[in-house]
């Protein structure tokens, strides 16, 4: 079980396979372990890595107050104190912020990004489209009635949970640890983890816009047909501007179609990897 100081904090991570690295981000409230499935695919062909970033899964929990490590910072050290050479960067919700803002800072250095329910910009109109700005939620995941598992709310399609019941269960189980729990009872601010990312301020916008045209890493943005709309218009803008990127909607799936559909998302990884390889 191996750990790794990351900038102050005890985080916790996964190291499987052989070959090209994959990292993998998970979501919000979630945890490196709903990548089980996916890693148990991927391990056959490239040795695959995924974390626990702070206030989740095993890692350690960030102070209560003050000021929080920015996790695209995070992933830089993760990548930087393991040697990891022209990775693949998977990230999936919150995962796929981190990925994106990652990329913007390091345009070519990626072999393959793959976001998953996530787009930008979310709290402002894309730049020269009308509309104001909606407002970014912070909420807490813990369940109303039983204030130990960690919901899901509509991540998943309610067919998707009638025809998997254990697998939901599961996944609901191992997002659930202790220091999950302790932050979601004791939230800390998003804007603060993710500021630069969430800021409405039109210079903020313009750099990280001017930011996504830079990204010369093949690119594909990967959501369901039932995504939320304001993720949904963010992952068409940015599939839009990034060079080259690709939009994949997936069927009868909501925000986690990344789980829903594990099948997809290694076939456009590999099928990515495998067309970039040599470029």
């Amino acid at each position: 079980m191996p750990w790794l100081d990351v900038l102050g904090n005890d985080i916790h991570y996964t190291d499987s396979g052989k070959g090209q690295p994959v990292v993998l981000l998970h979501g919000h409230a979630s945890a490196a372990a709903c990548w089980e499935p996916i890693i148990a695919e991927l391990e056959q062909d490239f040795r695959v890595l995924a974390y626990d970033t702070y206030d989740h899964g095993w890692s350690s929990n960030s102070p209560r107050q003050g000021p929080l490590v920015d996790r695209a910072a995070e992933l830089e050290h993760f990548i930087s104190s393991l040697g990891l050479q022209d990775p693949v960067i998977v990230g999936q919700s919150m995962g796929g912020m981190t990925a994106l803002r990652w990329a913007v800072r390091h345009p070519g250095d990626a072999a393959t990004l793959v976001v998953c329910g996530m787009g930008w910009p979310l709290v402002v109109p894309p730049p020269g489209q009308p509309g104001q700005p909606e407002k970014f939620e912070v909420f807490s995941s813990l369940d109303a009635g039983e204030r130990i598992w960690l919901g899901v709310g509509n991540s998943f399609t309610e067919r998707w949970i009638a025809e998997n019941p254990l697998d939901h269960a599961r996944y609901i189980r191992v997002r659930s640890t202790a220091t999950a729990i302790e932050a979601a009872r004791h939230p800390r601010s998003l804007e603060q983890s993710q500021g630069e990312f969430l800021s409405a301020d039109p210079q903020d916008v313009d750099w990280f816009q001017q930011g996504l045209l830079s990204i010369s890493s093949p690119l594909v943005v990967m959501i369901g047909d039932g995504e939320r709309p304001r993720i949904r218009r963010g992952a068409e803008h940015v599939a839009a501007t990034v060079p080259d990127a690709r939009l994949l909607v997936v069927g009868d799936a909501g925000h986690n179609a990344y789980f829903q559909r594990q099948d997809i998302l290694v076939e456009a990884i590999r099928t990515t990897v495998a067309s970039t390889r040599g470029r």
